[in-house]
Order: C-alpha cells, then sequence, then structure tokens
C-alpha cells in the first residue's frame, strides 16, 4: 500500500469525501477580505498614448462650451435629463450583491420616476428659457426708498416709526429681489431644490447630466473628447459604466475644493490621472 493510500485509508470516510470535494471545487473566499483580482491593471494598457496635456485642457473646454449651451434649456428638460441619468445608474449589473441589486432597482425606481415627473412639467411649457437670449435686455429698474426723518432729538415714539418705516422698505426690497430672481431664472420646483442644494453644495445641473451620460453611453467620450481624439478608460479594462462615469464627475468637485490643485496634478503624476481619474479608476488615452 503506498503512503497516499494509507493516509487515505487512515482517514475517515466522510473525511475523505469532504477532502475530494474540497479538491474538486474552487476555494471560496471569506467576505470582507481584500482580493488581489479586484485591484489588478490591464496588461493591455502598457505602452499606450496617454492624452496630451493640450489635449485635455481644450476637451474640457469645448464640453464646458456644450454645457453653457445646453444650459438655456428649461428645468423641466434638465428633470429630464437627471431622471436619464438616475435611471442609468441601475442600469447596468455592476456586482452579483445582493445589497447592489437593491440600490440598483431604487435607482431605476427613482429615475423613472423624476422621468414621468419631468414630462408632467413640460406639458405646455417653453422648452428654452427665453430670457437667456436676452442678455442685453435691461433690467427693471429698482424701487425707490422713501427718506425716514427724525427730528434732532428724536423721541421714543419717533425712533419706533422710524424702526418700523425700514423694517417695511427692508422686507419691500426682499420681496423686489425674490421677484427679480423669479423673473431671470424661472419659477419651479427645480430652482428651489437647486437653491436648497447649492446651500449645502449638492449641485447637480447640466454639468452632472452631460459629462455622466456623454461619458457612459459614447464609450468614454464627450464630445469634447471626441473631437481632439481622447478618451477615459477603466485601468482593470473593463467597461465604462454610468457609475463610473457619476463618480469621475464628482472628482471634479474634489479637484475644485483642492484649490485646481487635484487638477494640476496631471503635470507631474506619471500616468497623467488628475484627481478625478484617481477617485474614478481611470485613466485618460489618445484615440478615439
Amino acid at each position: 500500500m503506498s503512503e497516499d493510500e494509507s493516509a487515505s485509508a487512515s482517514l475517515p470516510q466522510g473525511q475523505e469525501r469532504n477532502g475530494v470535494a474540497a479538491a474538486a471545487s474552487p476555494a471560496k473566499r471569506a467576505p470582507g477580505v481584500f482580493k488581489l483580482e479586484t485591484a489588478r491593471v490591464d496588461p493591455a494598457l502598457e505602452g499606450r498614448r496617454l492624452a496630451a496635456h493640450w489635449q485635455r485642457i481644450a476637451a474640457m473646454a469645448i464640453d464646458l462650451a456644450f454645457v453653457s449651451l445646453i444650459s438655456v434649456l428649461t428645468g423641466p428638460v434638465l428633470a429630464l435629463g437627471m431622471g436619464a441619468t438616475i435611471l442609468s445608474l441601475g442600469g447596468r449589473n455592476v456586482s452579483p450583491t445582493r445589497a447592489w441589486a437593491v440600490v440598483r432597482w431604487v435607482f431605476i425606481a427613482l429615475g423613472g420616476a423624476v422621468i414621468v415627473a419631468a414630462v408632467f412639467l413640460m406639458v405646455g411649457r417653453p422648452l428654452v428659457r427665453p430670457g437667456a437670449f436676452h442678455l442685453g435686455a435691461k433690467a427693471p429698474a429698482a424701487a425707490v426708498l422713501a427718506p425716514v426723518e427724525l427730528p434732532l432729538v428724536p423721541s421714543k415714539d419717533d425712533l419706533r416709526r422710524a424702526n418700523t418705516q425700514l423694517a417695511a422698505q427692508v422686507e419691500a426690497l426682499r420681496t423686489e429681489n425674490a421677484q427679480l430672481r423669479t423673473t431671470v431664472r424661472g419659477s419651479s420646483w427645480l430652482n428651489a431644490a437647486s437653491d436648497f442644494g447649492r446651500s449645502f453644495g449638492l449641485t447637480f445641473g447640466w454639468a452632472g447630466v452631460y459629462f455622466t451620460l456623454s461619458l457612459a453611453w459614447l464609450g468614454g467620450r464627450t464630445p469634447g473628447k471626441w473631437i481632439v481624439g481622447t478618451r477615459v478608460v477603466r485601468l482593470d479594462g473593463r467597461p465604462l459604466t454610468t457609475l463610473d462615469a457619476f463618480t469621475r464627475y464628482g472628482g471634479y468637485s474634489a479637484g475644485v475644493a483642492t484649490g485646481l490643485i487635484g487638477f494640476a496634478r496631471v503635470l507631474w503624476e506619471p500616468n497623467r490621472q488628475a484627481i478625478e481619474d484617481k477617485i474614478a479608476w481611470t485613466v485618460v488615452l489618445r484615440g478615439r
């Protein structure tokens, strides 16, 4: 009898079967541990030409021009784009986990609801803000404030009366300012939400829709990147998802928060990765 046979014979029958089964099936990884294969870099990226500095700057300038152009569209149209962005975030099954499945369907439901609301708001409304094309129009005349007069030696009643008049004029100015903003920007629930979000640094707007959808739907290219001949790819070689594009757009906020140093790192970083590339695990290459 050989050593392997004797070792097999010395084991209980159930344990021997378990050992055979374990050898036949791949070992399961424990959850919550680092997996090396998830951190790999695609070897096909070796030797690929990186986007030049002028290409990065030119592409961004062109894209910002496009964003400025489409920003004249009304709030409901922006809501439609936001809904499409949210819906697209859950459009691809990027992870087999149950948690991602729940988040994915939340994105789909929320995006669909925003699209339905946007379509409802678009009924009977113009698709373009006409005020955006009247840049030279004369602004409404400001209200003339009435002077508040006081005697040389004012009494308490005089001071109370003057304070009441000043408070009324301040309130009138606030009302006029609100009406002027409504006239210029248009009145909609989206503008109210935008004001609230801007107070907390949570703005999205046309820039978020543009950079997220174009990058994901055009295979790593925005119109600006397509014109100058560059594209964004993931370091692991997998297709760029809408979630990747949205994450990369969020990196722009980090670049601004770092005093533009996050953007300037393309000048000295070996692979010319700006902070948005580091966050989204991407790199910008030459070629359409």
